[in-house]
């Protein structure tokens, strides 16, 4: 496969935010994205500042890899993604004393980051059963240019994340 047409890179970060935490994690992959089999995942108290959120945000995304499928074609397999998700929602879950996924999705926001050509973008989502989400419209995306500043990515991903339905 010829790697003319590619996408541009992309580094990108899942973050989740409920009554009991928040949650940011690095995502891999090419046009597809995915977590990582390692697990990594930072957690915050839900009262974090944006100084912290911000930390969070920029490691996230400083730990997400640009992957070109043919070199690893494992890491797009469904039943790995599968897993890694499933491993997340087992760790929240015993983590904060969720006893079901309901309890654990009922009051969840989401938001995914993406950093490329010189900014990041944060796209807040709608909760529209537990456990699914759909896509806001595109004036709800909040957009900075790229930054090391943590308050100023902190601040981003709180608006973004106020911004969830």
């Amino acid at each position: 496969m010829s790697r003319t047409g590619i996408l541009p890179s992309r580094q990108c970060a899942d973050i989740h935010r409920t009554e009991r935490f928040i949650s940011v994690e690095p995502l891999s992959g090419y046009s597809l994205i995915a977590r990582e089999d390692d697990g990594y995942v930072i957690y915050l108290a839900p009262d974090a500042s944006d100084a912290e959120l911000g930390r969070a945000l920029l490691d996230a995304l400083g730990r997400s890899r640009f992957i070109w499928p043919p070199d690893e074609p494992e890491f797009f397999k469904a039943e790995r993604y599968m897993r890694c998700y499933r491993d997340w929602q087992q760790d929240i879950m015993s983590r904060y004393g969720y006893r079901t996924k309901r309890e654990a999705y009922k009051s969840m926001e989401w938001c995914r980051a993406k950093r490329s050509e010189g900014r990041t973008s944060i796209y807040p989502h709608k909760r529209d059963k537990p456990e699914y989400w759909t896509d806001l419209p595109p004036d709800r995306t909040v957009v900075i240019p790229e930054t090391a500043d943590a308050a100023m990515a902190g601040a981003a991903l709180r608006l973004a994340l106020d911004r969830c339905e």
